[in-house]
Order: C-alpha cells, then structure tokens, then sequence
C-alpha cells in the first residue's frame, strides 16, 4: 500500500511529514494550511496530537483514518480562498455595473422657469399687481414688471420707451413680453388718421427691438374710456397697434375693449363678475379697479398660455 521508505510508522513530527510528503497527493498537506481557518486549524490538531504523545503511538487503522480526515480538510481549505475569490470578483464587477450605468449618475434636468416681462405707461403698472394671481395656475413663470408712469411713445424726451426696452430686453431675456401703452398718447394726441399711421410705425419700432431679442408680444389694447373723445382716440390707438401686430411675426393684440364696455361698446364703470355687479374702472374714468385688473390680466394669461394662431 505504501512505498517501502514510508513503511515505518512515523512516530515524530517530523517524521509525519516526511511520510506526507512522499505520498502520492497533490501537495504538502500541512503547508497548505495557513492556520488561519477554523478546518485548517482542526485538522492540524487532528493529525498530530498522536504523535506528540510519548507514551501512544497511532495504530494503522487509527492512522488510515486521521490520514483520510486531513486529506478531507486539506481539499475543504483549498476551496475557501477559490470561493472568496470568486465571491469578491462578482462584487466587483456589480459594482462597476452599478458605477458606470448613465441611468444612475446622470442628474435630472431642471427645467428654466419662463420669463414674462410686463412693460408700458400706469395701466401696465396696475397689471403688475393681478398678473401674478392670474398666472397661479401656471407652474414655472418669472415675471417682472418694468412700468413707467406719464410714458408714452409720443414723449421720448420724459421717458425714450425704445432705448428702455431695449436695456431690459438685453438683461433679462424674457420669452414673453406684455406690452400696454398708449393711454397718455391717445389722451394728448390728435387722433387722426395721419396720427395713427405715425403711431403705427412708433408701435412697429418697439416690435423691432423685442424681435431682435426672441421674445414673442402680447399688447394690450385700451380700453374705453369716461370721455367720449378720449375714447374715440383711445380707439384710433389700438387700430394701429392692431395692424402694427398684425405685420410683425410674433405679436398677438389682446383686445380689452369688450371686457369694459356695455352692450353698446360704451364705457360702463360696472359689470357683473362672479355673479355680483362689482366696479371695474376707477373714479377717474380711466384706470382700473383691483377687480378691473384681475379681470384683465385673467385674460392675458389666457392668451400667453394659446396656442398661437
């Protein structure tokens, strides 16, 4: 069964692994144990605390079976380290699944609100205050309000409109701009036809700079007003704002004339909302009201959120 030099029952330490390592097997068995492992440390316990006792010796049948045991270990603690190796190769590579997928480091996208810019005389300063209740339901809106009171497009020496829209247009970029002018100039103007061919050029002037920016015009027409020549001005005005829009490529008129006058189309100062009969313009026949202004700008944010036509 054994070679002739390993007939003799060891008796030593030494002797037993020099009987171990001249067997047929794939390695030496205890120099393959690192002491490290709970079998490792079993199986060297095993297989020498025989021999280190000076008054037994191992019989060969006890002797087979310790030699069986440790070569069961000694397959056992090759396997472990196999195994780790394997485990710690598959964590590795999920983890660089993990790391190196777009879809779980790739950040999301946050969307830029959109800008609305309100410009013009005292009723664009009015519509400043209601247009941010009226564009609630609209998520994602920057608005700013940029009204100059006593302005006009007939008085660049008080207040030169296209030199300050085109400073605002240039620092904020909106996407939207709101446009109401025109009171002053249709209270002090002539209202004739020539007028308003002149004020339709001065309109198309100030539709120039806002598309040398991209941002699309929403103007707002006049309403009627208390005086009926002051109204009848008022009219020529937006007739030629409305054809200046209607040349330009991204301008829309909002006309507010129905929304404060009666059946007739003349001024009334009072009209039904919400079911009650509530004012809408102000003492002075011109200006609005807070309910006046919000029944307004409920209409433009209408219109901003339109498809255009």
């Amino acid at each position: 069964m054994f070679p002739p030099e390993v007939r003799r029952r060891p008796r030593t330490l030494s002797d037993f692994r020099l009987f171990l390592s001249r067997l047929p097997l794939p390695g030496p068995l205890l120099d393959n144990c690192q002491g490290r492992d709970y079998s490792c440390t079993a199986m060297r316990h095993t297989l020498t605390r025989g021999i280190r006792s000076r008054h037994h010796a191992p019989s060969a049948r006890g002797f087979v079976t310790v030699l069986c045991f440790g070569l069961w270990l000694s397959l056992v603690c090759a396997s472990v380290p196999a195994r780790a190796t394997t485990d710690s190769a598959k964590a590795a590579a999920a983890t660089a699944d993990t790391t190196s997928s777009p879809q779980a480091t790739a950040p999301v996208p946050v969307p830029k609100p959109q800008k609305i810019m309100i410009v013009g005389d005292s009723f664009a300063v009015g519509l400043g205050i209601t247009m941010g209740q009226s564009l609630r339901a609209q998520k994602g809106v920057a608005l700013s309000s940029r009204g100059k009171v006593s302005s006009g497009l007939n008085s660049p020496r008080f207040y030169d409109w296209e030199k300050a829209l085109n400073d605002f247009l240039a620092a904020e970029r909106p996407q939207n701009l709101v446009v109401m002018l025109g009171g002053n100039d249709a209270k002090n103007g002539p209202g004739t036809a020539e007028w308003g061919q002149d004020y339709a050029a001065k309109a198309k002037r100030l539709l120039d700079i806002a598309a040398a920016y991209g941002a699309k015009v929403f103007w707002v027409g006049l309403p009627p007003m208390r005086e009926k020549a002051f109204s009848q001005r008022a009219w020529v005005a937006n007739q030629a704002v409305r054809s200046a829009c209607l040349a330009a490529k991204d301008c829309r008129f909002i006309d507010s004339w129905d929304l404060f006058a009666d059946a007739a189309g003349n001024f009334c100062t009072k009209k039904p909302v919400g079911g009650k009969n509530k004012a809408l313009r102000g003492k002075d026949g011109v200006h609005f009201t807070p309910t006046g202004c919000k029944l307004l700008t409920d209409r433009i944010a209408s219109g901003l959120s339109a498809p255009s036509p």
